[in-house]
């Protein structure tokens, strides 16, 4: 016996079905859905083309990653589906005693090798195919690919192995404008009808350059880490080309070809590129609908954004300091208060969320001016990640465009931070302005005082 769920595994709403067995299992929270639904106006009618590693395809979890595409349907994103099939291949090749010339479609494709691709991928396709029917998604197998062979690099025939010469955008568009998945396998045929085998990360990028996409998906074996484990957030086109050049052990030739790829499609106009660990449950949808995602993300662009802040702002202000308020780490304001003041806020904002906050309040004295950083605050779920350091360094040179030597900061919790890292020395209340000396007085917070001297 089975029943409805109209929400699935903690993530978004879709149609399914779950066991009675689960009935237990916690549901998404509200506030959850909130910050899912904030991202469905930017992301309605867009194109994703989500890459997915053949090694995925026969995983436990992989019928929920199917799932998770049927939620980006329902949200009206066109998505357009590629997939590898590297390790399928491999399990082929091995079965039938046949030593591969390459396995990546990247380096040379003998006949034999071609031979075991296009059972292994065609294989595949079926199984793939059969997988999105029973989710009741319509999709079509595309041959959407004008290839040609990749020829001769550095001396060598690459004979079987094919590069992209166009994409047929026009019928890919027709498609997904009619709510048709397209699947495109890494196989192409050239104008003489010869079979090519080709690169799975290519392809999605192609594919992505030809459809104008707002974004590529590489769902992965394994994700990129930094040295010490730790997962690697995000990458600039030349970050992600730095490592791609140096090579490193702890990225393997399957990581190193997304880098290389993704870095291209960003160069060429694709707004961002994510890799993410095809393994962990939820993958797909939780970097897409998080502000700091689960994987890592190529942007070409400063993803990352701190602004003046409008009017506009005013209430998600509010919202961002209202816990630190609670708490007494921030001086009470209300709506009328920030707005008053609205010129002198700054925001920070991750893909147009506002995630941080921070003021400069400029005094005159007779000495010159004299700066107060104000309402500096992070978000809690998104603290310990460099964000406070970039506020106030972006307050620093307001303070110093409106010709201030001096940048004042309060704090009755936070005082460490401005000490150990971003080099403010703890002073008495002469420091501050004699307006301002006034308010502290009244307050009765006892807040202590920090001073840096702008350079």
């Amino acid at each position: 016996m089975s029943v409805p769920c109209p929400l699935h595994t903690g993530s978004f709403a879709r149609n399914c079905e779950v066991p009675d067995t689960d009935l237990n299992k916690p549901i998404a929270r509200f506030e959850d859905l909130r910050g899912i639904l904030r991202y469905v106006p930017q992301f309605r009618q867009r194109v994703f083309v989500i890459a997915i590693d053949g090694a995925l395809l026969h995983q436990p979890g992989f019928p929920s990653l199917l799932q998770d595409v049927a939620v980006l349907q329902s949200l009206n994103i066109e998505v357009v589906l590629v997939f590898g099939a590297r390790a399928q291949i491999r399990i082929l090749a091995e079965k039938r005693g046949v030593t591969l010339s390459s396995d990546d479609g990247m380096g040379r494709t003998d006949a034999a090798t071609l031979e075991i691709a296009i059972e292994a991928i065609t294989r595949q396709s079926s199984e793939l195919m059969a997988d999105l029917t029973a989710l009741e998604l319509p999709v079509v197998i595309s041959n959407a690919l004008a290839v040609h062979p990749a020829g001769v690099i550095d001396g060598a025939d690459l004979e079987f192995t094919g590069r992209i010469e166009r994409v047929d955008d026009e019928t890919l568009a027709v498609l997904l404008k009619a709510d048709i998945i397209p699947v495109l396998p890494p196989l192409g045929y050239d104008s003489r009808g010869t079979t090519l085998r080709l690169n799975s990360d290519a392809v999605a990028i192609e594919v992505a350059l030809a459809l104008r996409a707002a974004k590529v998906i590489f769902v992965s074996e394994a994700g990129l880490t930094n040295t010490d484990g730790s997962r690697l957030a995000q990458l600039s086109v030349a970050d992600a080309r730095e490592i791609y050049k140096r090579k490193e052990a702890r990225h393997d030739v399957n990581l190193l070809s997304k880098l290389r790829y993704g870095a291209l499609a960003c160069q060429e106009g694709v707004p961002r590129v994510h890799i993410v660990d095809g393994s962990q449950d939820e993958a797909l949808l939780a970097e897409l609908f998080s502000n700091e995602g689960v994987g890592t993300m190529i942007h070409a662009d400063d993803y990352q954004q701190i602004r003046k802040a409008r009017s506009s702002d005013v209430p998600a202000l509010l919202s961002i300091m209202r816990q630190s308020m609670d708490e007494a780490a921030l001086v009470p304001r209300t709506r009328e208060q920030i707005q008053a003041r609205i010129k002198d806020f700054f925001v920070l904002e991750t893909d147009g969320n506002p995630i941080g906050c921070g003021a400069v309040h400029t005094y005159d004295e007779d000495g010159g001016k004299i700066a107060e950083l104000a309402c500096l605050f992070v978000r809690r779920s998104h603290k310990n990640r460099g964000h406070g350091q970039r506020l106030v360094a972006y307050a620093e040179d307001i303070a110093r465009q409106r010709g201030s030597d001096v940048l004042v900061a309060l704090s009755t919790q936070a005082f460490r931070f401005f000490e150990e890292k971003m080099g403010f020395q703890v002073a008495d209340t002469s420091a501050l302005p004699a307006a301002r000396r006034e308010k502290y007085d009244r307050s009765g917070r006892n807040s202590k005082v920090l001073i840096k001297t702008l350079k």
